[in-house]
């Protein structure tokens, strides 16, 4: 049971939400007599120090932001093992709650939203935090109209890579930015393309990509466009198709150069629409927005034809250095399978001075046969937290070789606490994973782990 106070200062009134990381609860501080929301940490989090330890470092940067767009955070503590942060409490509902009643918005609501959603990022982007999580759950519209983004639990200063959630991939699947899914560094442009993910939300309804499963749905965002938003609902302008397109690039140095950027294309402080006939002439609406282009100002192209040629150009090129390599492939065969000649060129020529031997000509000339790259698997998550047996096969079932290592931890014996490499990792089939196993007690481990190797795991 949860205490009802948190160091006799928190009371816990009412549970708002649960979540990935935690569940909110509104409370009162009794000291300051103010209305706050608690978050209190999962207990799988809570009790990993490598976590705890990131997220006490989280608050802290967090709570140096001051932002209207941003909710505040006043306190972070612990108690009796519970880890909790302390925020300001908007009155209000989530969007992803609106977009469940209220489906697509309007395009001029959707844009509103999504300015001041960018307002913040722009500000957190500035201090070195990068929120890592944008998705409508975590965007909260007050009573009044005003966008509170919340939930920088799971944000990391930006640049600190020196604690990592081990067999985590954060975020959600269907926000995912690409960088995000592939395990790459992610910096303040990953922001960037969540936030125009659920920009395409609020004007579609609908998330652009799905699947039965996380990694099936981050792939998606590796290897596929996402739709223009018109596609989906007609009455969505197209200068804001042209914002979801930039903002979702694949290359994050194609993506807008920094949240304000993006803000500045939605809210018409860098808009200037101009009829069709006189796209060069940038000048004052004079026709209805569906018969009008709206280009971004500085940039005399449009984003969508020029984002089709990148792509374009990019899949020749690949076809050209596949190509390429395919040629020298077929050409070093030819050289070591012609009758009369053995080995590479240097060796041609040593044998010819009698330096080397030679060798044998080869006993047929039938052709090698190719031999072809494993294919590449993701590391699937949601291992942490299985018994070591049950997460080892399903490893097993997905191709993968699997070894175990017990560790010291507070979780149950033969519990998966760890995954080296870690969840969304692409690995070639047929890799080694290891899972790394609580103790829970002796020193036993599971089956074929012996003594001397949890004596080297402890060094």
């Amino acid at each position: 049971m949860l205490e009802q106070s948190l160091q006799d200062r928190y009371r816990l009134d009412e549970r708002l939400a649960t979540g990935g990381m935690g569940t909110v609860f509104a409370a009162t501080d009794l000291r300051l007599n103010r209305k706050v929301a608690v978050k209190l940490l999962k207990p799988e989090f809570a009790s990993d120090p490598r976590f705890v330890e990131r997220f006490r470092r989280e608050a802290r940067s967090v709570a140096s932001l001051s932002h209207p767009n941003i909710a505040n955070v006043y306190d972070y503590g612990e108690e009796n093992g519970s880890r909790f942060i302390v925020m300001e409490l908007v009155e209000g509902v989530d969007l992803a709650m609106i977009l469940r009643s209220e489906g697509p918005l309007p395009p001029e609501r959707a844009a509103s939203i999504a300015v001041e959603m960018c307002a913040a990022l722009s500000h957190a982007h500035a201090a070195g935090v990068v929120h890592r999580d944008i998705k409508p759950a975590n965007v909260l519209v007050a009573a009044g109209g005003r966008v509170k983004v919340t939930d920088f639990g799971i944000a990391r200063a930006a640049g600190d890579s020196t604690l990592t959630a081990t067999g985590s991939m954060l975020g959600t699947a269907h926000y995912l930015s690409p960088e995000q899914a592939v395990g790459s560094p992610i910096t303040a442009a990953s922001d960037i393309y969540s936030a125009g993910i659920v920009l395409f939300e609020m004007l579609t309804g609908a998330v652009p990509f799905t699947g039965d499963s996380a990694v099936a749905v981050a792939m998606q965002h590796v290897s596929e466009v996402v739709p223009a938003p018109s596609s989906v609902n007609p009455d969505v302008p197209a200068f804001m198709d042209a914002v979801v397109e930039r903002a979702t690039a694949k290359d994050p140095g194609a993506r807008f150069s920094g949240a304000e950027a993006m803000m500045d294309s939605l809210s018409g402080g860098g808009l200037t629409a101009a009829p069709t006939r006189a796209l060069s002439e940038p000048g004052p609406r004079t026709e209805p927005m569906d018969q009008t282009v709206w280009p971004i100002p500085g940039d005399r192209w449009d984003p969508r034809k020029v984002g089709r040629a990148v792509l374009i150009t990019f899949a020749l090129l690949g076809l050209i250095a596949a190509a390429a390599l395919g040629w020298r492939l077929l050409d070093n065969d030819n050289q070591t399978n012609t009758p009369g000649t053995q080995g590479t060129q240097g060796e041609q020529q040593e044998s010819e001075r009698g330096d080397a031997p030679q060798e044998e000509p080869p006993a047929n000339d039938a052709e090698p046969t190719p031999t072809e790259d494993p294919p590449s698997i993701v590391v699937p998550d949601g291992l942490i937290g299985q018994d070591f047996k049950d997460a080892q096969k399903s490893l097993k079932d997905a191709g993968f070789e699997v070894v175990t290592e017990t560790v010291d931890s507070e979780e149950p014996k033969h519990v998966v606490v760890g995954v080296d490499p870690p969840a969304g990792t692409e690995v070639a089939s047929g890799e080694t994973i290891t899972l790394f196993v609580s103790k829970g007690g002796p020193p036993d481990g599971p089956p074929g782990q012996d003594e001397d190797d949890d004596e080297d795991d402890d060094d």
